[in-house]
């Protein structure tokens, strides 16, 4: 009777040691919902936003796909603010097959095929020869910083959140152009996911950001989508060793004046 009374015990007690070993199981939160800020608070913490990130270096990878279009390019990138930008296209052997410049809204490329500097419509064509197609960089400088073009001339119509409550869209019109944006916040980083641009009834552009990583303790997309609903193009722009607010002086956007027609 001992015996069984002792092998009783023992196996109480292991019993009670193995459950007293096991993980607790965590804690679910089912009822957590982001705050509601108001508009206007929202809007200071976008512009804030905006104005930390003053500049911006990086490799870029760049896919512009289509009709009968599929380039995939190694770029580097400089932005600086709103106010100009960089972009250096290269080949498998880190030759330069152009260098475009947008800067006080006029854009020269750099043609080293025929080592000069070419404006106007000339932009256009040698665009198309090097990239597959002509693009518009000045309307979407803000897009590479991860900023909202023209926010400063942005009022507001409709806000409202999606179905699970996770992403706050607002309609918006650009007071200056009198186009529609609509754009979509991450309810609880507030960081910008996706835009849309619409003119009259035609929508002109469509902006998804993607793999936010910190950079100096900064939120910076390292994926951008562009899709231009009107040519059935999509660019799709991947950053790689990312440098924000490293001071870029105004000289890396002038080209040799000797290069110039």
């Amino acid at each position: 009777m001992r015996i069984f009374l002792r092998r009783y015990v023992v196996v109480g007690y292991l019993l009670v040691f193995l459950v007293s070993c096991q993980p607790k199981a965590l804690p679910v939160l089912t009822g957590a919902k982001p705050e509601i800020q108001t508009l206007a608070s929202l809007f200071s913490t976008l512009e804030a936003r905006e104005s930390s990130i003053q500049d911006v270096k990086a490799f870029v990878r760049t896919k512009i796909s289509g009709e009968n279009l599929n380039q995939s390019l190694r770029q580097t990138l400089l932005v600086k603010g709103n106010e100009a930008m960089r972009v250096d296209t290269y080949n498998l052997f880190r030759q330069v097959l152009g260098v475009l410049i947008y800067e006080g809204e006029k854009t020269l490329m750099y043609d080293p095929r025929e080592n000069r500097v070419i404006s106007g419509e000339e932009v256009g064509e040698s665009m198309r020869r090097i990239l597959g197609t002509y693009i518009d960089f000045g309307d979407y400088i803000s897009v590479f910083l991860g900023g909202i073009p023209h926010l400063s001339h942005l009022r507001t119509k409709v806000a409202k959140w999606n179905s699970d409550q996770t992403v706050l869209q607002i309609e918006t019109i650009n007071q200056k152009t009198g186009e529609r944006v609509d754009f979509g916040i991450d309810a609880y980083t507030l960081l910008p996911k996706s835009l849309i641009l619409t003119r009259d009834t035609r929508e002109i552009y469509r902006v998804y950001w993607y793999d936010y990583k910190k950079v100096d303790k900064l939120d910076f997309a390292h994926k951008v989508v562009i899709e231009i609903k009107s040519k059935k193009q999509s660019i799709v722009v991947r950053y790689s060793e990312v440098m924000i607010n490293q001071g870029i002086p105004l000289d890396a956007f002038e080209l040799a004046p000797g290069l110039m027609d």
